[in-house]
């Protein structure tokens, strides 16, 4: 079964994954990191940690085969 590892960007801050998890394949690993970006992107765009969280999915050590961004945008309107 592949190993995968999700390296978490929040904005310019890294988090690499050095123990991976094992998936049966990339679609079942793509499934898990939107999960996990959703979860990680909810708190730090709640805690106005972060604006942006990706994820880039590597199978063990080779280059990222996915990559799953979740942008946070704001825009304050003008009253009435």
């Amino acid at each position: 079964m592949p190993r995968f590892h999700f390296d978490i960007r929040e904005d310019s801050r890294l988090i690499p994954d050095e123990d991976g998890q094992n998936f049966a394949d990339v679609d079942v690993a793509r499934k898990e990191a939107v999960l996990t970006g959703a979860s990680i992107a909810r708190e730090a765009f709640v805690a106005g940690s972060a604006d942006q969280v990706v994820v880039d999915v590597r199978e063990d050590e080779h280059a990222p085969c996915l990559k799953i961004s979740i942008t946070l945008s704001v825009e304050k309107l003008a009253d009435g």
